[in-house]
């Protein structure tokens, strides 16, 4: 049977280190970018999975702008909810009608189990899918949620454009620890946190740090 996998936020660096990687394992991969699948957009979803339904949707599409709940703007908190959260929960509920026996891998955040004063709707939304992937593991579907610490993507440079970026996790270095998630080496309503710090163990290349 074909492996066919769909990866949301399909331009951004960690869907690409995740698609190159599946790609060279024979999987089939289709990466949309938001113009080919608006998350936030039934009909946009609907149409995208019905050309392909994937047999491992990873729900990778997400949205970060950081400010103070004092003076937030509207607009930008409705983007943190509808993509974060709505669109995880959209796409995969979509992707479930087409393909019952789905997999699931949501790509959450470090952020989740963080705190960072002007982070609140990024933080509360991953922690959210964090949540969302043990329900759906109790509702007895196979679901993983992997999440990146600070990671080299354009997104964080423009976040942090004078980052020490030799500090920061590879994207190919997660995309191997999605991949394992793909082959199902977690338990279903695992939460895994990969940091550059623990990647090598996650790994099985170092030593258990005590």
């Amino acid at each position: 049977m074909d492996r066919k996998v769909l990866i949301t936020g399909g331009n951004g660096d960690i869907a690409q280190a995740i698609k190159r990687l599946l790609e060279a394992q024979g999987y089939i991969v289709y990466s949309p970018s938001h113009a080919e699948m608006d998350v936030t957009d039934l009909k946009s979803i609907e149409n995208a999975i019905s050309g392909f339904t994937p047999n491992i949707l990873i729900n990778n599409a997400g949205f970060v702008m950081p400010q103070s709940i004092r003076n937030a703007n509207l607009e930008c908190i409705r983007k943190h909810i509808d993509i974060n959260i709505g669109g995880t929960f959209y796409c995969t509920a979509v992707a479930l009608k087409n393909n019952p026996d789905l997999e699931i891998i949501n790509i959450g955040s470090a952020a989740s189990i963080e705190v960072h004063a002007t982070w609140g709707e990024y933080c509360a939304s991953k922690a959210a899918i964090v949540m969302a992937t043990k329900c759906w593991a109790e509702d007895g579907l196979y679901a993983v949620c992997v999440s990146p610490a600070r990671t080299k993507t354009k997104m964080r440079r423009n976040l942090f454009p004078d980052e020490d970026q030799s500090t920061l996790l590879e994207p190919s270095d997660f995309a191997k620890i999605v991949m394992k998630a793909v082959n199902k080496e977690y338990e279903s309503g695992a939460h895994i946190v990969v940091r550059k710090q623990n990647v090598a163990q996650l790994l099985g290349q170092a030593p258990a740090i005590p």
